[in-house]
């Protein structure tokens, strides 16, 4: 390729610059230079404002995070916009607009269909969101209280971001069994609209449908040959992390926490409570030991909890290992607040089969993390060097320049994101430099706080972010507001 040139926030040259001055120079002969890389996938809206360094992400080689997944997002978008923008960030980050969010806004946890006049407010707050910056709309349809909604309530409330040029990201409602219904029902919600749809953290989640890639591939190829744009996106490991709501029957929720509570004493609620978790988390087709499998990660009740599995803590708790006492200690820790949990129920072959697909994406679906805090789903740290390192390099599921597309321009083209995810003239400087002999993920599911090593540069619109794996404390990183923002000040800001 030869040299690249920047001036400012650009690459203003690619080719031979020897003759040409600079005040700073990199040798990265022996190196790979990379666009850096975009995680389409992530939780970072949570915690960007605080640890605007976003020290897990910066040093995998992320140099744009999307936020705002599994139908969540902070609301209003605009005070989060506003207050990074004010003080600064390593990154750059764009958000989606959640509809758990907007829903528990209008009609706070409740179970049933909304009235006219609610849909009518949901509307008119998403609008407002989109109009903010937003990059469209998201679901999470296994977590409160988007599971209480229906496909129409959807396909409804997205025609609302379609003017805006926005995508529909969703967290399907079965990744199961029911996975190609699930599947088929995002597809409908895209179709009818005319939006591209993007499925995250695409997964075959349970035992009695590893391998049949099928249920995946075949929907959503149909839909891309009658012209759809699908994406999928997928984090390279076999273990989800998630809250323990969704191992529990939604209209357990219905009415929020006070109701919940009540619902745990009446005897035969309870039971039916109980007999949903073993059936949906505790039980095997192929005879797999659930409860060595789901590993408490975070718990702020009983932080001695974290790092162990289900087994491990009933029998310290002198209780016998079964998935009738496992069943019990999750309701437990859901009545006292709750915890993150790390679930094994993923198949590896599967995880390699859905990595070849050309229209997936690698992505962490992870936030960000504080070294020392808990025992998080190492994919916080690790999953583009990962990528690299294992499937790449170690198992050769992928070939290098594959792995990089699916990190940069890929993503780049499904959300949109303008003038970056290449290295091309014109476009942004971010720009990721790596060794790749070294290049590889440090973070275990025992040990994650552990960044990548292998990691040279990373530089974020012009700016050098990370030196020889240590960050610079720059902050160059900009808000990416969608196409439907009527606030964006300079063409710099423009998705």
């Amino acid at each position: 390729m030869g040299d690249i040139g920047i001036r400012g926030d650009r690459i203003i040259k690619i080719g031979r610059l020897n003759s040409s001055p600079a005040q700073n120079v990199i040798d990265a002969k022996g190196l790979v230079v990379t666009p850096g890389f975009i995680d389409v996938h992530t939780h970072c809206d949570r915690a960007i404002a605080e640890v605007p360094t976003v020290d897990n992400y910066v040093l995998q080689g992320v140099t744009t995070v999307i936020g705002g997944n599994c139908g969540g997002h902070p609301y209003p978008v605009s005070q989060l916009f506003t207050r990074i923008t004010e003080q600064g960030i390593a990154l750059n980050f764009g958000t989606l607009i959640g509809h758990n969010t907007i829903r528990r806004e209008v009609m706070a946890m409740a179970m049933e269909a909304p009235t006219p006049q609610q849909m009518e407010r949901m509307k008119v707050l998403l609008r407002q969101e989109m109009q903010a910056g937003g990059l469209g709309l998201s679901t999470g349809l296994a977590y409160l209280p988007g599971t209480f909604s229906d496909t129409e309530e959807l396909v409804e409330l997205a025609s609302v971001i379609a003017p805006f040029g926005g995508i529909y990201a969703t967290h399907l409602r079965d990744q199961a069994e029911g996975i190609t219904d699930s599947i088929e029902e995002a597809l409908r919600i895209g179709e009818e609209n005319e939006l591209p749809v993007q499925i995250s953290h695409i997964k075959l989640s349970d035992d009695k449908v590893w391998g049949e890639i099928e249920r995946i591939t075949r929907p959503v190829e149909e839909a891309r040959a009658r012209g759809l744009e699908v994406y999928l996106d997928q984090y390279p490991y076999v273990a989800t992390s998630s809250g323990f709501t969704s191992s529990f029957p939604s209209w357990a929720f219905d009415g929020g926490r006070e109701r919940f509570l009540a619902r745990l004493e009446d005897a035969a609620d309870f039971t039916r409570i109980k007999n949903t978790i073993i059936q949906k988390r505790l039980v095997s087709s192929r005879g797999i030991d659930r409860l060595s499998t789901i590993y408490i990660a975070s718990y702020q009740h009983e932080p001695g909890y974290q790092g162990k599995n289900l087994r491990e803590l009933l029998m310290e708790l002198g209780k016998e290992p079964t998935p009738d006492n496992a069943a019990l200690l999750i309701i437990e820790i859901q009545k006292n607040g709750g915890a993150q949990g790390v679930f094994f129920q993923m198949d590896e072959a599967d995880v390699e089969s859905l990595m070849k697909l050309e229209y997936n994406m690698h992505a962490s679906d992870g936030g960000i993390q504080i070294p020392g805090q808990g025992v998080p789903h190492p994919r916080n740290y690790g999953t583009f060097p990962r990528v690299i390192a294992h499937y790449v390099k170690n198992r050769g599921v992928l070939k290098l320049d594959e792995a990089i597309r699916k990190m940069t321009s890929l993503p780049a083209k499904a959300f949109r994101i303008q003038k970056r995810g290449r290295l091309e003239e014109g476009y942004f400087a971010d720009i990721t430099i790596i060794d790749f002999q070294r290049f590889s993920d440090q973070a275990t599911f025992s040990q994650p706080h552990q960044y990548s090593q292998g990691l040279e540069y990373v530089i974020v619109n012009g700016k050098i972010v990370v030196e020889h794996e240590h960050l610079t404390g720059r902050l160059p990183g900009r808000v990416i507001y969608g196409p439907g923002n009527t606030l964006r000040r300079t063409e710099s800001d423009i998705n």
